[in-house]
């Protein structure tokens, strides 16, 4: 989709965390710079990373006028990254902000296709992508999101569709975006402010979209905006998902679906503590039940155990 729709063309910028996978964020600055949109700027961030990509990623962006190469030194999380790369986003005064997993690989028109739609539904405060699997690339992973109901279990909507699907083939309004491709507006985030630093990782950019919604604003999926993603590359092991996956859940209930919290509650003590104890899993036990007791206590940010 041209940016030959817009009467005028804003500045996007783009924020990709990296943390310690400098070859698909590589990738995926190739991918970026292939957009047919051409008032961008893309952030690059590395967010504490251990091995080489401080070296890779300097090199690879320094000649690019079109890249920025940041480095936060120290492993903020996700939502710390993203605040970080949104305040200086901010300082370069940028209409939109577009956070892009740095797995993904995006068509040409992915990011004009965003803006397009911003533009022309200017209640919109949050868009996200149609993003497909890139192992099998014309199969839908994500078109916009919602909760399960009692369980507060994400589901993705279109999961498993074909890219063609015409249930999934026009914008529609949904609950929320993942944080693989979300784009704000400048003056969304003036009104509902930046990313819960309490989520670390999980749940962020849900939280986001539902404050956005508290506010009468609406999420938007936008199906010509494409881009294909490899899915938790990033991610920790699976003892620490689990973690996140408890503290943050009843977090993001609490917050936001208060009702559901008891229901909430008893499905993650069943299927995230006792069934892992039952089958004598006890390593992921452990972490269900320490997610349990620091969201109990009050302990958010970053996990500050040895899982």
């Amino acid at each position: 989709m041209s940016e030959q729709k817009l009467v005028q063309i804003p500045l996007a910028v783009v924020v990709v965390i990296n943390w310690n996978n400098p070859s698909d964020t590589l990738h995926c600055l190739s991918s970026l710079n292939e957009l047919d949109y051409t008032n961008y700027h893309v952030l690059v961030i590395d967010n504490g990373s251990d091995d080489d990509s401080l070296t890779l990623l300097t090199e690879a962006t320094k000649d690019n006028p079109y890249f920025t190469f940041l480095a936060t030194g120290d492993n903020l999380g996700f939502s710390g990254g993203v605040n970080y790369g949104v305040a200086r986003a901010l300082e370069m005064q940028a209409d939109y902000i577009w956070l892009l997993n740095n797995d993904a690989e995006v068509a040409p028109d992915c990011l004009s296709s965003l803006i397009i739609a911003m533009e022309e539904n200017p209640d919109v405060a949050i868009a996200g992508s149609k993003i497909l699997l890139a192992r099998e690339r014309n199969t839908i992973w994500h078109a916009g999101a919602t909760f399960a109901m009692y369980t507060g279990q994400p589901q993705h909507l279109g999961m498993g569709a074909d890219i063609n699907d015409p249930a999934y083939s026009s914008n529609k309004f949904v609950d929320y975006v993942t944080g693989s491709s979300l784009i704000i507006r400048k003056n969304s985030i003036e009104t509902i402010g930046i990313m819960d630093d309490r989520f670390y990782l999980y749940y962020e950019e849900a939280d986001l979209c539902y404050r956005a919604r508290n506010h009468g604003l609406k999420i938007l999926y936008v199906a010509d905006s494409k881009l294909w993603h490899k899915v938790a590359a990033s991610s920790t092991g699976y003892q620490v998902r689990v973690y996140y996956e408890v503290r943050n859940r009843l977090l993001f209930t609490i917050k936001h679906k208060r009702s559901q919290f008891l229901f909430v509650l008893k499905y993650l003590i069943f299927h995230e503590f006792l069934k892992p104890l039952m089958s004598g899993n006890y390593k992921v036990a452990k972490s269900a039940l320490l997610g349990f007791v620091d969201f109990f206590t009050l302990k958010f940010g970053r996990l500050k155990y040895k899982l």
